[in-house]
């Protein structure tokens, strides 16, 4: 399943909650998902924007865990035999495809070397 941003997976999730989910999937095999993240920079109102994609892949699972946040319950990362929910806080951040994300714009600015004027009029 993917969603394009929060505000989709809120309403879809506010209609059929996780069990709806679970299922609409039941008559396939593959649950596989992936859950991804972009952040965008624009370097002024002209400039292309840059793109940073983080990506976590998964599989959407019966809920399980707190329901905190989201679709946390029903994503359980590969590799993982815990749900994003049923994850401690610390280790979903250092997996999550926001972290990754993050990542991403932090080592290009890193490395970008950039130089802003602040406007002293504001």
């Amino acid at each position: 399943m993917e969603t394009t941003t929060k505000p989709n997976s809120k309403w879809f999730l506010e209609k059929i909650g996780h069990e709806g989910l679970n299922n609409l999937l039941m008559a396939y095999e593959d649950k596989s998902a992936y859950a991804m993240c972009v952040f965008s920079l624009a370097l002024g109102p002209t400039m292309e924007p840059i793109t940073f994609m983080g990506k976590t892949p998964g599989k959407i699972v019966p809920p399980r865990g707190p329901n905190d946040f989201g679709w946390d319950p029903v994503f359980q990362p590969d590799g993982y035999d815990q749900t994003y929910a049923e994850m401690p806080k610390e280790e979903k951040n250092k997996i999550s495809h926001r972290s990754k994300a993050l990542a991403l714009v932090r080592s290009h600015f890193a490395e970008a070397g950039y130089t802003f004027q602040m406007d002293k009029s504001l």
